[in-house]
């Protein structure tokens, strides 16, 4: 289709310009209902039960959640469902390439003159097999909702913030990882950082919304063998490293006067006092 259109209407490229441009982006855009709905038929295809998942939770770098959801999303993109940036933007250098290229071509060799249907073509055909895995990966099937998909660039500012926070040891991940019949699927991403000294007792988490924002930082303290979490601060709004530094010196406060004084401890909370200090001037 391509080749037929460009055939003729190349003929005319220089005497009505704006005619070629429209048949051009007419083919371009003609492919898309196809591709659809051809690709919303093979990915409808998937039929999932699901099993009785065996959940753990880990906590892990935010490179080695990185390198988790590359392997998730390529095992699992059958069943996901999520938005490709990147071979959007692919597609759309290819769709201005295929309208502009005749222009370029037309002031060169006879023999690239000639071939420009060809290459228009060939454009069109690779525009159409980019589309198709946009919309392979966008559309969603019974299994998507079973492997939930949170992006690394989500958690990532967040984090950020709290590996640079005074008085914080470590920052990651928090993530609850489920397997089953040799799939595995990956809930509640959550980034997280521990406080230096008290890293088993205490930890600072963030609760994140529907659309990926930070509502809420949490910090909890265990104070015994027990699996209990006392809360010991909250903070809603945006997440800063003012914010989080008030709830590292809360937490301090909180384990050494359940605990008794700790040199080591002593020496953290002044240093994060001081910290708090160059912020509020």
């Amino acid at each position: 289709m391509g080749f037929e259109i460009a055939q003729y209407q190349l003929l005319t490229l220089y005497e009505t310009p704006y005619t070629w441009i429209a048949w051009a982006v007419f083919a371009l855009v003609s492919v898309i209902p196809a591709i659809t709905a051809v690709t919303w038929r093979m990915k409808a295809r998937v039929s999932f039960i699901e099993p009785e998942w065996d959940f753990r939770e880990r906590e892990i770098s935010l490179s080695e959640y990185e390198q988790m959801m590359k392997q998730y999303l390529n095992q699992y993109r059958n069943f996901l469902s999520f938005v490709d940036s990147r071979l959007i933007a692919l597609a759309c250098f290819l769709s201005v390439s295929a309208v502009a290229f005749p222009f370029l071509l037309m002031r060169t060799t006879i023999i690239l003159i000639a071939a420009t249907p060809v290459i228009f073509g060939f454009f069109i055909l690779i525009f159409g097999l980019v589309n198709s895995s946009i919309i392979f990966k966008f559309i969603p099937n019974e299994a998507t909702l079973h492997f939930p998909v949170v992006p690394e660039k989500i958690l990532r500012p967040s984090i950020r913030i709290m590996q640079t926070t005074s008085g914080i040891s470590w920052a990651g991940v928090s993530v609850l990882l489920g397997e089953a019949s040799g799939y595995y699927t990956v809930r509640k991403p959550t980034p997280i950082s521990r406080i230096e000294g008290i890293e088993s007792a205490a930890k600072i988490h963030c609760i994140i919304d529907e659309f990926g924002n930070v509502s809420k930082v949490v910090s909890t303290l265990s104070l015994d063998d027990s699996d209990t979490l006392n809360i010991i601060s909250e903070a809603s709004g945006e997440i800063s490293h003012k914010q989080i530094t008030e709830i590292v010196y809360k937490t301090l406060q909180a384990y050494i006067k359940a605990r008794g004084p700790d040199e080591f401890l002593d020496e953290v909370l002044e240093e994060v006092t001081s910290f708090l200090k160059r912020f509020n001037g």
